[in-house]
């Protein structure tokens, strides 16, 4: 996957979106049966509206020089780089397969409550081979507000948003959080993406699914303190995840190999009969040794616990 995300943002730098048509779109989000489902029309722009969208989403693309894959425990990226997912492991699938089916000149909005109502807008570059990019914002709260620095002001008048430099009624962000392209996400706000395509939710099903898991390979005692402490924690639903991912705790040689260096460096974790005891006091130890973010460094024989854990590949 890595080489492939590499390979289409090559591709992508090296499109031509100088003469793209430019669309915007508005999302949003209702529940059903606690699943999050996603509505999307379009609404009308004036041409200058057009081209300063255009220029948002191409300045993203030429500022983003670096990709690595997403993770749920992977940092933010840093400026000149985007974290990259394949589309179809977000909500944004979904997303998506709506907005193909959509004319723009057709399925438009009809009042500006279905603005106010919105959780998030796409500004969408087509070219005659159809859709090529997406830019997706997540709206604020409540994003009827004051001209502020960084964003676009906006007057919906007669059903269409229109670029303006006096008093606004909307505004528009002058960046993304995300931007799609050839059925993947480059990632430019891991926070945002996260809380925009409700990646929360996923986080917590995930850990459900695992307590699950856990719960039948018999490998935890006090596995109610794990369940109560991470609760809906995305900082713990993120060690969740990761924990699950890498599956240490399905390797039988790796639990026993953890017992053993417990009791020779002291590290307090206690087992019985080969099942790891939890405690209060050593849950966030088990939950790092699990992620295996314990390292030991050869050069001080010291150990840390450190936050990535990205192997050292040697050349040659």
């Amino acid at each position: 996957m890595p080489n492939r995300q590499r390979q289409s943002l090559r591709q992508l730098k090296a499109l031509d979106l100088g003469d793209a048509n430019v669309t915007l779109a508005v999302v949003k989000e209702y529940k059903r049966d606690r699943v999050s489902q996603y509505t999307v029309k379009y609404v009308p722009i004036d041409q200058r509206l057009e081209n300063r969208l255009r220029t948002i989403i191409v300045r993203h693309i030429v500022n983003s020089d670096t990709v690595e894959e997403y993770a749920y425990d992977c940092p933010e990226p840093e400026e000149d780089q985007v974290r990259a997912i394949n589309y179809e492991e977000t909500d944004f699938f979904r997303i998506f397969e709506q907005l193909e089916g959509l004319n723009p000149e057709e399925d438009v909005i009809e009042n500006v409550e279905e603005l106010v109502k919105s959780k998030a807008y796409m500004i969408i570059l087509r070219n005659v081979e159809g859709i090529q990019v997406v830019g997706f914002k997540t709206l604020p709260e409540n994003w009827r507000m004051k001209r502020n620095r960084g964003l676009i002001p906006l007057l919906f008048h007669e059903n269409r948003f229109e670029d303006l430099e006096q008093e606004n009624v909307f505004s528009i962000s002058s960046i993304v959080d995300l931007f799609y392209f050839d059925e993947i996400l480059f990632i430019l706000s891991k926070k945002d993406f996260e809380r925009g395509l409700n990646f929360r939710e996923g986080m917590m099903n995930n850990a459900e699914e695992m307590y699950q898991e856990v719960t039948q390979l018999n490998i935890f005692l006090n596995l109610e303190i794990l369940t109560t402490r991470v609760g809906n924690n995305q900082r713990y639903l993120r060690k969740i995840a990761t924990i699950r991912n890498l599956g240490h705790y399905r390797d039988q040689v790796y639990l026993q190999r953890l017992q053993q260096l417990s009791i020779t460096k002291g590290w307090r974790i206690q087992f019985e009969d080969d099942q790891i005891i939890i405690t209060d006091e050593t849950l966030d130890d088990i939950l790092t040794l699990l992620q295996n973010k314990r390292l030991h460094s050869e050069l001080t024989e010291e150990d840390f616990d450190v936050e990535g854990t990205k192997p050292v590949t040697l050349n040659g």
